[in-house]
C-alpha cells in the first residue's frame, strides 16, 4: 500500500525537519513530500536534509499548494499535515488503520489542544460557527472544519477539482466529501503550540471572511434551488407587498394611483421569474456536473482493509 505524507510549507525552517523525522518514524513505509511555497527561508534544505521528497509551488497559497500536491501524487492513502510541528505524527497510523478497515473517504483529525496557547479562543470560536453552519447547509457532523491533520483515500484526491487559493481550502476539501456523499470519519489527535519565534500565517479576519464567502459560494453550487428560491419568494412577497395597494386603488378608483408602488410591484414580480429560471437552469447544470464527479469517484475502488496489505502502517 503506498502511503503518502503531505506537507505545505511556508517559511518553516524551524519546524519542518521535526515533523518530517517524527513521520518517517511513525510511517515508515511512507513517503514524505514537502512542497515549498516560495519560502524566504532555508526550509527546502531543511526538508531535503531528513529525507523528504521536496518539491515547490510558486504560486502563493495553501490552497494552490495542496492542489498541487493532489496532482501530481500518486498513493493509495493520503495523510496531509502542516509543515508547523503542531500535529503528533504518531496519530497517523490511528487515521490511517481507521480509513482502510472501514473504508473512509476522509478522516479529520480534531484538534485537542494540550495547552490553553495552543488553540487560539478567536480561532476556536470561529472554527466552531463556521463548522456547524457546513455541516447545517451540506449535511453530516464536522466539527473542527479547520484542522489541518486530514488522511484521504485515493478516489477523494482524484476527484477534488475544488478551486481554492488560501486557507479555505481547508472548507472546500470537506465540502467535496459532504456534497459527494463520501463515507467520513473524525477522530481526535494530539495539538501543542508552535515553537518559540514561530508565527501563524492565519488571520482570523481576513481568512475568516475568505471562508465565510467561499461557504456561500459552494452553497450556491450544490444547491442552487435553495438559494434562488429564497431569493424567488422574497421577491415575490415584495411584489405582492408594493402590487396590494395598487391593485386596490384601482379596484375601487378604476385608477393607478400610486404609480412607483406599480413600478417596484412589476419589477420584483420579473426579479422572482428570473431568480426561479435561473434556479432552475443552475440546478440541472450542478447537477451533470456532480453525477459525472460521482461516476469518476465510482470507478476508483476503495481503501482496502489493513488484513490485505502486507505493509501495514508503523506501531499504532
Amino acid at each position: 500500500m503506498r502511503i503518502a505524507v503531505l506537507i505545505p510549507c511556508y517559511n518553516e525552517e524551524g519546524s519542518v525537519e521535526n515533523v518530517v523525522r517524527d513521520f518517517r518514524g511513525a510511517l515508515p513505509e511512507a513517503t514524505v513530500y514537502v512542497y515549498d511555497n516560495n519560502s524566504t527561508d532555508r526550509t527546502a534544505e531543511a526538508a531535503a536534509a531528513v529525507g523528504a521528497v521536496v518539491r515547490r509551488e510558486s504560486r502563493r497559497g495553501k490552497g494552490y499548494v495542496i492542489q498541487r500536491m493532489f496532482a501530481d501524487v500518486e498513493a493509495d492513502v493520503y495523510v496531509l499535515v502542516d509543515g508547523d510541528d503542531t500535529y503528533r505524527a504518531a496519530d497517523a497510523p490511528g487515521m490511517i488503520e481507521r480509513l482502510c478497515n472501514e473504508q473512509f473517504d476522509l478522516v479529520n483529525g480534531v484538534r485537542v489542544a494540550s495547552g490553553d496557547s495552543a488553540y487560539r479562543p478567536g480561532h476556536r470560536f470561529g472554527n466552531s460557527i463556521l463548522s456547524g453552519l457546513v455541516s447545517a447547509i451540506f449535511g453530516g457532523r464536522i466539527t473542527d472544519m479547520m484542522s489541518g491533520y486530514k488522511v484521504f483515500s485515493r478516489r477523494f484526491v482524484k476527484t477534488f477539482s475544488g478551486p481554492a487559493s488560501g486557507f479555505e481550502i481547508d472548507t472546500v476539501l470537506i465540502v467535496h466529501a459532504l456534497a459527494m456523499g463520501m463515507p467520513v470519519a473524525e477522530m481526535q489527535t494530539s495539538f501543542k503550540g508552535r515553537r518559540a519565534g514561530s508565527a501563524s500565517k492565519l488571520s482570523t479576519l481576513r481568512d475568516g471572511r475568505n471562508v465565510l464567502w467561499t461557504i456561500l459560494r459552494l452553497m450556491v453550487e450544490e444547491h442552487p434551488v435553495y438559494v434562488f428560491g429564497t431569493l424567488t419568494f422574497l421577491s415575490a412577497f415584495l411584489a405582492v407587498y408594493f402590487g396590494y395597494p395598487v391593485v386596490l386603488d384601482y379596484m375601487n378608483t378604476g385608477q393607478f394611483l400610486q404609480l412607483p408602488s406599480a413600478v417596484l410591484a412589476g419589477a420584483f414580480l420579473g426579479l422572482s421569474f428570473l431568480f426561479f429560471t435561473f434556479g432552475l437552469m443552475l440546478d440541472l447544470i450542478f447537477l451533470a456536473r456532480r453525477e459525472a464527479k460521482r461516476l469518476r469517484y465510482l470507478e476508483i475502488p476503495p481503501p482496502q482493509p489493513l488484513s490485505q496489505h502486507n505493509d501495514v502502517p508503523g506501531p499504532l
